[in-house]
């Protein structure tokens, strides 16, 4: 089985087979900043998280810290993750920043040393649960 990775504008999709066609046709509308159609579980995007300001190293929206402080509010295997920086809507592809981690299996981890400026923003993500 083949797995495919869709990229849209601060989202990232991982899908396999006949599903990867379904969410790339979906991806469009689905990776509308404004359009706020949050759910929790089970499916649809659940609110957007952050959990903790920047440190004085890096931004950790990690999907392991985010389920143990908001229990039940994340799928087990999500999908999906799109990216802001806080306050700002910006999405997280257009910041230009470099990212460890950005993926619906290990959430957003952005570490100051690994950016020109030596700072991250301040993200919050969400997650798509099939």
């Amino acid at each position: 089985m083949a797995i495919k990775l869709f990229l849209t504008v601060g989202l990232v999709f991982l899908a396999a087979g006949t599903a990867a066609e379904r969410l790339e046709e979906e991806g469009s509308s689905m990776a509308d900043e404004q359009g706020e159609k949050s759910k929790d579980v089970p499916g649809g995007w659940t609110r957007w998280f952050d959990r903790d300001d920047p440190l004085p190293t890096a931004d950790y929206e990690a999907l392991c810290e985010l389920r143990i402080e908001n229990p039940g509010k994340i799928c087990d295997r999500p999908s999906g993750i799109q990216a802001r920086v806080k306050g700002k809507n910006t999405p997280a592809s257009e910041t230009r920043e470099y990212f460890v981690k950005f993926s619906p299996h290990e959430g957003l981890v952005c570490m100051d040393a690994h950016q020109l400026d030596r700072r991250c923003e301040d993200y919050e993500v969400r997650f798509w649960c099939p």
